[in-house]
């Protein structure tokens, strides 16, 4: 799935301006909709997944007037650090849809493996800190626009990955760590953690 394993749960940030916070505070799907808008701020025709499982392709990049991507990407809000496992495949990916050009974008780091492993296999990382880097050289308009789509409605409850809807904050029967739960359970088990739950 396109989800994270664990999202943390919503701190207020101030969403007036463009921030490490503001983008550590968008949910995974939010933040896989500002990577296709980055994106496309940046020339590139692009066209995303909808919900459930992407096959390891979150956007693909097109160059008009050729109808073949010139790259995919992966996009990961995430509060741990990204391991090498999931840059290997994307890589895999990379190989099957034949297209030389791979981009993974967290809202996190990476570990030394992955940083490594990318390197060598045309793949190149975004973490937090290089995706701000980007969005802060566009145009004031264009980052206008970005910020409006990044936080327009509830942009930190995460989205279920099957269903495509909001999920709530659900308690274990028996006790323990609140999670974030679908909202069509108990058609739907989709669930998250919420990091320092």
């Amino acid at each position: 799935q396109s989800a994270p394993a664990e999202v943390k749960s919503a701190a207020i940030v101030d969403a007036t301006h463009w921030s490490a916070e503001l983008l550590a505070a968008l949910e995974w799907k939010r933040f896989e909709e500002v990577c296709a808008g980055l994106f496309e701020r940046l020339g590139f025709e692009t066209k995303s997944t909808t919900f459930g499982a992407d096959g390891g392709i979150d956007i693909h990049l097109y160059r008009p007037p050729s109808n073949l991507p010139v790259a995919i990407v992966q996009c990961k809000a995430w509060t741990k650090k990204v391991g090498v496992s999931v840059i290997r495949e994307l890589r895999g990916v990379m190989t099957s849809e034949r297209v030389a050009e791979g981009i993974f974008v967290t809202t996190s780091t990476y570990s030394v493996e992955a940083i490594a492993f990318a390197k060598a296999n045309q793949i190149d990382l975004m973490d937090r800190e290089a995706v701000l880097k980007v969005i802060l050289k566009l145009t004031e308009e264009q980052q206008a626009s970005l910020l409006r789509l990044a936080t327009v409605g509830d942009y930190t409850t995460p989205t279920c990955a099957s269903c495509g809807v909001k999920m709530v904050t659900r308690k274990p029967k028996f006790g323990g760590k609140p999670f974030w739960g679908c909202v069509n359970f108990p058609k739907c088990k989709m669930k998250l953690y919420m990091a320092g739950a």
